[in-house]
Parts: structure tokens; sequence; C-alpha cells
């Protein structure tokens, strides 16, 4: 995973494993440190092993000469052969350590011990701190009686080596590396556990969108140092709705106040008698009459829920609409032609919604489609309908703004059959229907028309297609009051 992806519990999962890693790193440090400034670990196992190196290479010829092949000692190692009444047959190794012993001599300690027995003696320095080992031992080699002594000088650092090599690494190792996987694998699950509220909170979250505003993550259950934060976003929540609803509830009450004016002043328009400058009163009032009615529908969508039991019939939808604007249509020199609708076409959704949904796209059709075209009303059994005009199309740098509320492109700007430009839309009309197939489930796409124009395809989940097992609406659910 990505930093910005990778979970809370492999997080805490890795420094916790880090820590243990580092209290591990730090015992070992500790069992060197200690051993080097305090030091009472003889190295008895070390020095033996030195004894038996030794002692296979001490050869006793038939006249009783000694002799010990040659034997490469390192560091501040060495030796000494005596006869068993410790009389020095042959020494080695360095020279210092040979002489630092000198004094140390154990023969007359060792003469009388019994065989698989040692004698160890131990000094320390007092000018270097070192700490100076001679072991001896009693051997035998062709029937004849011999002590071996063994010297090694070590340092405060070999002191903690070998305490770290010997005790650590032996002894501590070998069993903390199994105790350290064992609370690894106990930790992740019982992080596993209890982090299981924060996905129950995750998944609760994900719902909370403009159509389930209402909606707030539980505190039951949860661990006290969550319920602080999960109680302030959920105040944080309650702000939000109640913002959303101002502004849902202004939006509603203006576009109410200004539909009475608007009625009252077409009422008089009316009555006055006809020239140009009625005419273009006539156009405006009709064009806010249209906004207000749009900002009104985006009030209501806002609040509109989609029961999953609800089908609409896409086929009875397009022929109601092609009724309804078929007298607009004469009247402009339009025609509106339907196609697909033979057999009924159920999908999942609100039988209104979707009516008006289509209806923007009829309606922004008639507006661009030239005159003595047809808009087509093309209904797909697989859950889709097309509105198709012979307008100037939608250029393609221009389709992801299209939906955008009050935008207002070229294509938003129709020309009247003199060539004058005429005053549009409000650049509500898409948005809604778009908004609208999204609510639903569904999709709003645009494409050109083969035959020159612009296609808008409305795509909805027919009703023998399962609905999609999601834990939250997607990402579409955003604020129609935004942008």
């Amino acid at each position: 995973m990505s930093r910005l992806g990778s979970s809370l519990q492999s997080r805490l999962t890795v420094r916790l494993l880090g820590v243990f890693i580092l209290a591990f790193l730090l015992t070992g440090l500790a069992t060197f440190l200690l051993s080097r400034s305090d030091d009472t670990e003889l190295p008895t196992d070390s020095l033996l092993s030195y004894i038996d190196l030794i002692e296979p290479r001490i050869h006793v010829g038939d006249g009783g000469a000694v002799t010990v092949d040659e034997v490469r000692l390192y560091d501040e190692k060495a030796f000494v052969l005596r006869r068993g009444d410790g009389t020095e047959i042959t020494r080695g190794g360095n020279k210092d350590t040979l002489a630092a012993i000198q004094k140390m001599s154990v023969t007359h300690h060792t003469g009388d011990l019994p065989e698989n027995s040692y004698n160890l003696t131990w000094h320390i320095d007092s000018v270097s701190g070192d700490n100076i080992y001679v072991i001896a031992v009693p051997i035998s080699v062709s029937g004849q009686k011999f002590i071996l002594e063994f010297a090694d000088i070590d340092t405060p650092t070999d002191s903690g080596l070998y305490a770290l090599v010997y005790e650590w690494l032996g002894e501590f190792v070998p069993v903390g590396i199994p105790l350290l996987l064992v609370l690894v694998l106990a930790l992740t699950l019982s992080l596993r556990s209890a982090l299981r509220p924060l996905e129950r909170l995750r998944r609760l979250a994900a719902r909370i969108g403009p159509q389930q505003t209402g909606l707030r993550l539980p505190t039951e259950e949860l661990p006290s140092e969550l319920q602080s934060p999960v109680l302030a976003i959920n105040r944080a929540l309650d702000r939000l709705d109640q913002g959303f609803q101002a502004q849902r509830d202004f939006l509603a009450d203006a576009a109410h106040e200004l539909r009475t004016p608007l009625a009252i002043l077409s009422a008089h328009l009316d009555t006055l008698p006809r020239n140009p400058g009625t005419d273009a009163l006539k156009s405006d009032v009709e064009r806010m009459t249209r906004l207000v009615n749009q900002l009104l529908l985006v009030a209501q969508l806002e609040s509109l829920t989609i029961d999953p039991k609800d089908t609409a019939d896409l086929a009875e939808i397009a022929i109601d609409l092609a009724a309804l604007f078929a007298p607009l249509a004469v009247r402009r020199r339009r025609s509106v032609g339907v196609s697909g609708a033979e057999h009924p076409v159920l999908v999942r959704g609100n039988k209104d919604a979707i009516h008006q949904a289509l209806r923007n796209l009829v309606e922004n059709a008639l507006r661009f489609t030239p005159p003595e075209t047809e808009v087509e009303i093309s209904v797909d059994h697989e859950g889709g309908v097309t509105v198709s005009d012979h307008g100037p199309g939608v250029p393609p740098e221009e389709r992801e703004m299209l939906f955008r509320r009050f935008w207002q492109g070229a294509r938003r700007r129709p020309r009247d059959s003199q060539g004058r430009e005429g005053s549009g839309g409000a650049g509500l009309g898409l948005a809604i229907a778009q908004r609208l197939a999204e609510t639903h489930g569904g999709s709003l796409r645009i494409s050109d028309n083969p035959g020159g124009g612009a296609r808008f395809t409305l795509m909805l989940r027919r009703v023998d297609k399962p609905l999609p097992t999601v834990d939250a609406p997607p990402s579409r659910e955003r604020s129609l009051l935004a942008g």
C-alpha cells in the first residue's frame, strides 16, 4: 500500500514491531556493556576448546622425545606444555601473554589433578584492566602424563564480545526470536479486534451524503478514546445538515415566492397589445419562469429518495414525452419521433424523476435542432434512452463542463430562424438530468450524432438486473448547491 492507503493496523504493527526489535538489540548492547565494564563470566568453554585443539598435536617419540605440531594461535593466546612434575617442555603463542603468566603457573596445584579435571586461574592487570586467564589440564599422551597450560588475555571489549556471543546470541536469541514472533502474532490479532469498531464507523460514514444527511455515527460500544472524536464529528455533521437544510429551504422559498409575481406579470403582458417590446418581455418572463421552476426542482431533488422497489417504464415515458412536446415542436417547425418503444422497458427508479430528466433532454434538443429536423427519442432494451438532435453538437473540450450548473457554452446560446442569438436556457436542465441519473445509480453520456448534432444517452438499471452490493453511494453524491 501507499502511505496514503496504509491501514492504521499495519502502521501500529510495524511501529510496535520496531519497538520490540529495538528492545531486543538494546538487550544485546546492555549485555555487551555490562560484561565489558564488570566481567564475572569465566570463558571456561572457550579455553577448554583450545586445549582440545592442542592436545592431538602433542607426540611422544620412541626415545621419549616430546614434540608439538605447529599451532597457529591468534591475538593474545599462548600455551605451555609441562611434564607431570611441572618441568616445562615447550611453549608457544604470544610472548607478552607468556610473560604475563610467568608468575601465574599453577603446576604445584595440578600435579595431583585427576583426569578430566582442570584448574583455572584468573587475574586482572592493575594497569590495563585486562583479564588474564590460565587453565591447566592434566593430559595423557602415549601413557605419559603431562600438564597443558593455556593462557589468554581478554580486554574489556573482548569480554563484552564473549558475553554477547555466548550469552546473548547463544542463550537469549534462540528463546527471544520465537517469543518475538508470538508477540507479533498476538499483537496483530489484538489490533484487528481492537480496530474493528473503526471499520464499522468507516462503513457507516461512507453512507452519509446529500441524500442521507440525517445519518450519524453511533457511539455505543466504542472505546472511550473514540467516543469524543465521534461525538465531535456528529456535531459537525449536525451543523452541515443545518446549513444544507437552510440553503434548500431558502432556494425553495425563493422559488415559490417568485412564481406568483411572475405569473401576475405574464398575465398583465397578455393584456397588452402585441408588439416587439411586449414579445421580448414575454420571452424574458418565460425564461425567468422556467429558471424559477428549475430552481424549485433543484431544491426538491436534494430531498429526493429512491425506493429500491420503485420501477418505471422507459417506453411509456418516451411516448408521453413525444406527445407532450409535439405541439411545441410543430409551432417551431420541428418534430419529435420515438423508436424502440414497442415493448415495455422496466428500470429501477422513480417514474416522475426519470420523466423530468428525459424532459430536460428533449426540451434541450428542441432548442438546438434546426427547423424541419427531428428530435428522436430512442429506447434501448438494455435500460437506456437516447435523445438525438441535429444541432451544432457539443465540442469535445466542452463536454466536461456541460453538466455544470449555470455554465453557458456556445451550444447553450441557440440562434433563432433569422440567425439571431437567442437568450438560451439557465444552464440547469442538463445538470438536473445528470443529477437525477446519478441519484438512480445510472449515467448520462454525450456523443456525436452520426447525422450531425448531439446524442444524450441516459442509462439506468433494468429491473431484471440485481442491485450492486456496495457499502455506500458512489462519490458522485455531491451537493447540488455547490459549483
